[in-house]
Formats: structure tokens, sequence, C-alpha cells
């Protein structure tokens, strides 16, 4: 058989006892995941709640907010239901450091953009330089990593910063949210963005706050037209 057959067995060998040891699990149903699989097994992966094109208009998204003329689309890649055992992506790469899954998740949303929209950068929403640290990441920046792949277009992480580590969005009413979101960004390289398309990314939008808050700011530069992407977006 030769040296290459016999290490070709004991690399197989060396696969098959790591996934006995350390089975690697669907993140969305926890069943074991075969060869080729990576992240979710293909039952999950064919019954993956993809968004509708209802939600790629920015009017719904828009309403009640002064940013109302800047947003252009909306683009989500799945709904998010807390009874849904979907919701377990989000959770994974916001709370579980799976880096990893946000990149893979960003470039299944960068497959969905692909062809629809064409943008000069992408700006994920950053989070506060003291939570960051606590987290370890971003998981904005890393569903941009792949988005950005896919899409073949630049990330500006550094024309917006974060300047108020206000208290989480979660649990918060629909004016409470936009209150806490007030005010939070600061533009730090506005000439990068002025005359500019910018998709900004986020993880889950919800009332759309923290992003309204975010191009806000941004469109201090002047002239900035925008389209949003996130992984999930909730149903009303």
């Amino acid at each position: 058989m030769g040296k290459e057959g016999d290490r070709g067995i004991c690399l197989s060998f060396l696969y098959a006892l790591i996934d006995l040891l350390y089975p690697r699990l669907c993140v969305v149903c926890r069943k074991c995941l075969t060869r080729g699989e990576h992240f979710l097994c293909t039952y999950c992966l064919c019954d993956f709640p993809v968004s509708d094109v209802n939600f790629s208009s920015g009017r719904e998204l828009s309403a009640g907010f002064e940013a109302s003329g800047w947003l252009d689309k909306v683009y989500s890649l799945f709904y998010y239901n807390k009874f849904s055992d979907y919701k377990n992506l989000v959770h994974a790469v916001k709370y579980r450091s799976r880096k990893e899954l946000g990149v893979y998740l960003g470039k299944m949303l960068g497959e969905r953009l692909r062809g629809k929209i064409r943008v000069d950068g992408i700006v994920p929403v950053p989070l506060h330089p003291k939570r960051e640290r606590k987290r370890g990441f971003n998981q904005s920046c890393q569903i941009a990593l792949g988005v950005a792949e896919i899409l073949q277009v630049e990330i500006w992480d550094n024309v917006i910063v974060r300047t108020k580590n206000n208290v989480t969005q979660t649990g918060l009413a629909s004016e409470e949210r936009k209150k806490n979101a007030e005010g939070i960004f600061a533009l730090t390289d506005a000439a990068a963005v002025t005359g500019k398309h910018i998709l900004v990314i986020d993880d889950v939008i919800t009332t759309g706050a923290t992003v309204h808050a975010c191009m806000k700011t941004l469109a201090e530069a002047g002239d900035v037209r925008f389209s949003l992407a996130c992984l999930a977006r909730t149903q009303s």
C-alpha cells in the first residue's frame, strides 16, 4: 500500500478517535456531526429558518427614527425566536466565544447579499472597549469578516467607537432601548465615510435602536447612505 496509504489510514483512525473522544455537535440540535458537516447538521441546515424577502425593505425598521431617510435596505439571515433551537446560533457566537461560528454565519449572510448590494465598506457595530475585553471579541466583527470575504469589501472598524458602556438592551422595552442607545457612539474618521454607501453589520435586530444610534453618528460625516445586515431579526 505504501507510505501514503499507511499515512491516510492513520489519519482516518486519528480523526475517528478524536470524533469519539471529543464529538463535534450541531450547534442547533446538539446531535453529533458527521464528516463534512460544519457547525450545523444537514437536517438543521435544510430546516434553516431563512428570513423572507419582506425584510429587504428598510421602511419598517426606519419608522419613528430621525435616521429614516438614511436607511436603504435591511437584510437578515434568519428569524430569531426565543422558543426555537436556532437561537443557539446567536447565543453561541455572543456568549460562548464561538468566533469561528460567527465567521461561518457571516459567510452565509454574505451569500444572501451577493449580487443584491453594492457598498463601499462594511462597518460592524462596535462594542465598548470594556465589554469587548471581557468577551474577548466583538461578535459583529466576526460576522463582518464572513460577509466581507464573500462580498470582497473592506471592513472599516476604526471609523466609529462606542464611548458609553450602556446597560444591555436585553429585556428593555422599545422606548427604553432608544433612550439607552442615545449618544453612545462617536465618529473618529469622518473623511473615510463621507459620500460612501456603508453596510452596517450587527448580530440581532429587535427595535433597531442601537444600529440607528450607530448610523446617526456615522451620518455626521455627511452624504452617507446605509444598508443594514444582521444574522437575525426578531419576529413581531
